[in-house]
């Protein structure tokens, strides 16, 4: 029996498929690459903007075309955002919904009218690095977001459970894990917040590497970054979605914090950790941005040595209050906006990987490209690629001087 899966959007949804596919392959499954013939097909959906939705619906369309007789199940945001009127017409075997997301395998193998799997199965291995889903749910009310709607509110795993499920993925030999979820920095547990949960994680053995990915400004940040700062198996890398340098885009979009809070946040940051790889969120063309507000994201942007910079341009989202604020601006402006802070971010990364010629830098060895280097990601997630690695060091850490940086990535060999 045979089981393939499409995931769209964030990182979570990565997670979540992850654990899918778990339970799918303790059932007897085996995975094969998404195209091929498969006897249950998963499209875990997203639904952020309204195009991510329509591509799943409209893949999900063509998946019932092209294989008539699989079981073809839809999974995730989407599901919540499109609803019945949208999903019915395709033809789908089964929707589901949030609430019952974590049975999905259970589902799949009731409807098939197969035997459930023991209730505890192993990791499956497919990358160098696992995601640990640690939180779900957003209460955060931005304007132009329908997350909120899509995740329901923010709850949180014990902090027991997340101990647990990171030791299972360190002896499946993951060496580096990244703590995820939809508000991460919301996570709580009792008295244990997210900080408490970093500190408990770095304290197992086994573990290489931990990596923050994105977590909200004006929450945990300052806190994260001095755990950082003491702890060398933590990565020096966090994404905040700033998303404007403008405070009166950031009141319409809702966010909780002003432009000049960012800044004291990160000119402590840079001040406490001077190589920290610092990504950060923006929307372009939001309603009313004027051009000096446009003007001033650009500033904030150039003002600070981020490593990263993932730029938008402003997407209506149905349901959800910005897509009926006054002062929309047309899409060849929003475009236009995006393409010239993507320029801003392009040259920034630059010049953050050239910091790193001829200083030693540690990558986790994902995979060997045709010219046969090893690639990964550094702790600052910049990419790498490194001549004359063992084939052997797949999956482990690997310590090289680069010699030299092209866009973002840094070359060299091992010594």
């Amino acid at each position: 029996m045979t089981v393939a899966f499409k995931t769209f959007g964030c990182r979570l949804n990565r997670a979540e498929t992850a654990q899918f596919e778990a339970a799918f392959v303790a059932a007897g499954f085996t995975r094969v690459p998404f195209g091929a013939p498969a006897r249950v097909l998963v499209v875990h959906s997203c639904a952020v903007t309204q195009r991510a939705e329509d591509e799943g619906l409209k893949l999900l369309r063509g998946l019932r075309r092209r294989w008539p007789d699989a079981c073809l199940v839809a999974v995730g945001c989407a599901v919540e955002a499109a609803g019945e009127g949208r999903l019915l017409p395709l033809g789908l075997d089964l929707i589901i919904p949030r609430a019952q997301k974590d049975r999905l395998a259970e589902t799949v193998l009731q409807h098939l009218g197969l035997p459930l799997p023991s209730p505890r199965h192993p990791p499956v291995r497919t990358t160098q690095r696992a995601l640990l889903k640690v939180q779900d749910g957003c209460a955060f009310p931005c304007s132009y977001c329908i997350v909120p709607q899509t995740r329901g509110a923010p709850h949180s795993r014990p902090l027991a459970s997340c101990l647990a499920e990171a030791r299972a993925l360190l002896a499946a030999g993951y060496r580096e894990l990244v703590v995820t979820g939809c508000n991460t920095a919301c996570y709580a547990d009792g008295p244990h917040r997210l900080p408490d949960l970093l500190t408990a994680l770095l304290g197992l053995p086994e573990l290489g590497r931990l990596r923050l990915g994105s977590i909200e400004p004006g929450t945990v940040e300052n806190e994260v970054f001095a755990l950082m700062a003491e702890q060398p198996k933590l990565c020096r890398f966090l994404h905040l979605p700033i998303q404007s340098g403008d405070d009166a885009v950031l009141r319409d979009m809702r966010r909780r914090y002003t432009v000049a809070e960012v800044r004291r946040t990160l000119d402590a940051a840079y001040a406490r950790l001077p190589d920290l790889a610092l990504g950060a969120d923006f929307i372009c063309g939001f309603p009313g941005e004027t051009p000096e507000a446009f003007a001033r994201t650009v500033a904030l942007a150039q003002a600070f040595p981020f490593s990263l910079l993932h730029v938008f341009p402003y997407s209506e989202r149905p349901g959800t209050p910005a897509a009926t604020l006054p002062g929309a601006l047309p899409q060849a402006q929003r475009a236009e906006r995006a393409q010239a802070l993507i320029a801003v971010g392009k040259a920034s990364r630059a010049a953050y990987a050239q910091r790193f010629v001829g200083r030693p830098v540690t990558l986790l060895v994902e995979h060997f490209d045709p010219e046969g280097r090893a690639r990964g990601w550094s702790g600052e997630r910049l990419g790498c690629a490194v001549a004359d690695v063992p084939r052997t060091c797949r999956g482990t850490l690997c310590a090289f001087t680069p010699e030299s940086a092209h866009d973002g990535t840094l070359f060299g060999r091992l010594t």
